[in-house]
């Protein structure tokens, strides 16, 4: 049943990512196609990547408090959920369902991020988290819930996380 189940929510998964999703280019954010195997053969999904620096942590007065090195930052698309641990996992997929029965928004990446436990200070505000969307009303929210978004300049942005876990980039 579990296995039906994550080829259903796989299959969703690939049927709402734009073409957009899987193009590779350089820079912060952007992403990169991974091919998988779920056990009923070889899947490709997005898996977007760190900025190439890693990703620096902010206190409540917006000054950089630490850099988390990439190779550090835990990237996990939803087609490799098992790879977490069961409350993880069961957190990741029913946020996944909530990601995609918004209306009026289609989810171009959903994946899991996060960091080692050591970064994660009583100082800790948010984290800049750099992407690339193209879209209309680019929103981010994480465990659902909402995450302030600054445009850069075309398709470039980045997300003000103050949380960490289930990442869902949408847009119109």
């Amino acid at each position: 049943m579990k296995k039906v189940f994550a080829l259903v929510l796989a299959f969703a998964l690939v049927m709402s990512l734009g073409v957009t999703a899987f193009a590779g280019s350089s820079g912060g954010g952007a992403s990169s196609a991974s091919t998988v195997d779920l056990g009923w053969g070889d899947f490709t999904v997005a898996k977007p990547a760190p900025a190439k620096n890693g990703m620096e942590l902010y206190g409540a007065d917006d000054k950089v408090i630490a850099t988390v090195p990439e190779d550090l930052i835990a990237i996990v698309p939803v087609a490799q959920a098992a790879e977490l641990n069961a409350e993880d996992e069961e957190a990741f997929l029913a946020a996944y369902e909530d990601a995609q029965a918004v209306e009026g928004k289609v989810v171009k990446y959903f994946y899991w991020i996060d960091i080692p436990e050591d970064y994660k200070t009583e100082d800790f505000a948010w984290a800049k988290y750099e992407f690339k969307c193209a879209g209309e009303n680019v929103e981010v929210t994480v465990n659902g819930n909402p995450m302030e978004v600054v445009h850069v300049d075309g398709v470039d942005y980045y997300a003000k996380l103050t949380e960490f876990g289930a990442v869902a980039i949408m847009c119109d």
